[in-house]
């Protein structure tokens, strides 16, 4: 009876990991195309969820603050030649107090989103859709010039073509490694199975 003490005890500890604001869905890249190191993460209200889709226009100048209108959050980050472009609504969000947020997506029921994505902030712009749950990246740069994303100012060709799946956090991709927190809870069912098979009857 002991282990099932354990394993509530370890669940309860992970659960400050696990709660946020609202549900938050991350970029799985799945080629090796520019721009090189992206990541991209959106956190959404639950119901805007449950409802199955986000139409999410806005533009503003100055300091005007985005509407809630569903869209809690998003961080973009690339490397450019100066680090890296971290760009976060809620970290200030525009450099340049001019910029665009124009997001059209479908939330499936099995945690993948689908749609089209535009990200401006009047230094930085990210552009991206998808077929299907396969998203590609059309275009992104940056006044700051994205030298380590292979995205340099002297290239011809719009910035783009990275291709994958944007899919709500704890969500399992087909072939990709498990998450640190998943290998280790499975790791203790594990255990907790081993042990349970020794104790004597």
């Amino acid at each position: 009876m002991k282990i099932f003490s354990y394993i509530a005890a370890l669940a309860l500890s992970l659960l400050p990991l696990c709660s946020q604001a609202g549900v938050i869905y991350t970029w799985h890249g799945t080629n090796d195309e520019t721009p090189y190191g992206m990541s991209l993460e959106l956190e959404v209200d639950e119901a805007v969820v449950r409802d199955g889709t986000l139409n999410y226009y806005f533009e503003h100048f100055f300091s005007e603050r985005p509407p809630a209108g569903g869209l809690i959050n998003f961080r973009y980050a690339v490397a450019d030649g100066y680090g890296r472009v971290n760009w976060s609504l809620q970290d200030g969000g525009y450099e340049s107090k001019v910029g665009y947020i124009d997001l059209q997506l479908s939330f499936d029921a099995d945690g993948y989103i689908s749609g089209s994505i535009y990200l401006n902030s009047g230094e930085t712009h990210l552009y991206m859709e998808s077929v299907g749950r396969t998203f590609t990246v059309i275009d992104t740069n940056s006044d700051y010039e994205m030298i380590e994303a292979g995205c340099p100012w002297s290239r011809p060709e719009p910035c783009g073509g990275a291709t994958g799946y944007i899919v709500r956090e704890g969500v399992e991709i087909p072939g990709e490694v498990p998450e640190p927190a998943t290998l280790a809870l499975f790791g203790v069912g594990l255990l907790a199975a081993a042990r349970l098979r020794r104790k004597p009857a």
